[in-house]
């Protein structure tokens, strides 16, 4: 990731290796100096990052050890340049089952972000570190998925780390887990998102809290062009729709009043740059006093942690 003291253009390409080097990826950014270290060497699928500083831009050259799936895009309110590459993963479809082989699980928040509060004090980033410590185990008894989770303890992780971190780990799906808020402590539902601009004046507020600082509108909508894929936003859709059905079917029994909030559309950086369907999970309103209250008891905690793992298999199975 590269921080900038100000927004700036970039322009990236590759080049094929050769026998004496592997293949490099350079991101060029018109009219931005730099001083300092000019080469790091590094480990693994990266082997040396180099700052090039000419007259009229900064080249930054990636040399890779082998080729790589590559995606370079900017988060803005601070802005930043993230580069991320990984390994290229082979296509493993099979039939009209889809290949789930492996998962990311992301606990929102951690450390000092503690997320929103609930009645008793209670913290969402608590809440949704036990909901996912709660379906990994299951992904991976029941149905045989490797799972990653975004942060295992009580850290804060940046966003922009979270779905690096899936991407290098080759997940087939992504789940950004989360708490809903709202001032008038009326809110009620659970909700599931996925990556675009159609949010409501609803989204917009819960945005500015996860997104952890609003963006202009100008900033806003250039962030957004840069994930145009129907295709990506099709299979999360899809995804996101199979968690809303099996979160329905899992409270039923037990909170028979639980509400279907469906699934929207909003600019979440957390989802920005993932390559596999991704889908930012409202749980319940941890701030109304029934939803909060409900959210501190291991019971409706494990309800919620069985429809991702039902989600998951209804995906799985081609539903």
């Amino acid at each position: 990731m590269l921080r900038v003291s100000e927004p700036v253009r970039f322009e990236r390409g590759s080049a094929e290796g050769v026998a004496e080097a592997g293949p490099r990826l350079y991101i060029d950014l018109p009219g931005a100096g730099y001083t300092g270290q000019r080469s790091f060497e590094m480990k693994g699928l990266v082997q040396r990052l180099r700052l090039v500083p000419e007259a009229a831009r900064l080249r930054v050259v990636l040399e890779l050890s082998d080729g790589a799936q590559q995606n370079v895009f900017f988060l803005p309110q601070p802005f930043r340049l993230v580069i991320d590459v990984a390994r290229t993963a082979p296509s493993t479809s099979v039939g009209a089952q889809r290949s789930v082989k492996r998962i990311a699980l992301d606990p929102g928040h951690g450390g000092y972000e503690t997320g929103a509060t609930g009645p008793g004090g209670i913290q969402e980033k608590d809440i949704v570190l036990d909901i996912a410590h709660r379906a990994a185990p299951l992904l991976a008894h029941e149905l045989g998925i490797s799972t990653l989770l975004t942060r295992d303890t009580d850290e804060r992780v940046a966003l922009e780390e979270r779905v690096a971190k899936a991407n290098a780990f080759g997940a087939d799906l992504f789940v950004s887990i989360h708490c809903n808020a709202d001032g008038s402590r009326s809110g009620r539902g659970f909700i599931s998102f996925i990556l675009d601009g159609s949010h409501d004046r609803h989204a917009t507020t819960l945005l500015e809290r996860e997104n952890a600082a609003p963006a202009s509108s100008d900033d806003f909508r250039r962030f957004l062009e840069q994930f145009d894929d129907r295709l990506a936003a099709e299979r999360s859709s899809h995804f996101a729709k199979l968690l809303q059905r099996a979160t329905a079917a899992s409270l039923a029994p037990g909170y028979p009043d639980s509400i279907d909030g469906g699934v929207r559309g909003a600019g979440f950086y957390v989802l920005a740059g993932a390559r596999m369907p991704a889908v930012l999970f409202e749980t319940s309103f941890v701030s109304t006093e029934l939803e909060g209250k409900r959210l501190g008891t291991p019971r409706y905690r494990q309800k919620l942690a069985d429809a991702i793992v039902n989600a998951v298999r209804a995906y799985k199975s081609g539903y």
